[in-house]
């Protein structure tokens, strides 16, 4: 899978060979594996993205995301710290 992520600060960055995707929301917990339904949400939560070989973690974040043909793309409402 390939997750795309959009902030203010940094543009864009893209991320390949992703494994998993983990949304832990105010009113939902996702699991996004491949080939997983296309969907359209907002995360105001938690979200990991595990990659082969590292998991890169966002905490307290604002941001809407849309997943469509095995990519992830993010968008966050608010700055982010890497």
């Amino acid at each position: 899978m390939i997750v795309r992520i959009f902030t203010l600060k940094n543009g864009l960055e893209v991320l390949e060979n992703v494994v998993a995707i983990r949304i832990k929301s105010k009113e939902y917990n996702l699991l996004i594996l491949k080939d997983y339904v296309s969907l359209l949400g907002e995360i105001e939560g938690e979200l990991e993205i595990e990659l082969e070989n590292e998991v890169k973690k966002f905490e307290n974040i604002k941001a809407s995301f849309m997943n469509d043909n095995n990519c992830f793309s993010i968008i966050f409402d608010e700055d982010i710290d890497d």
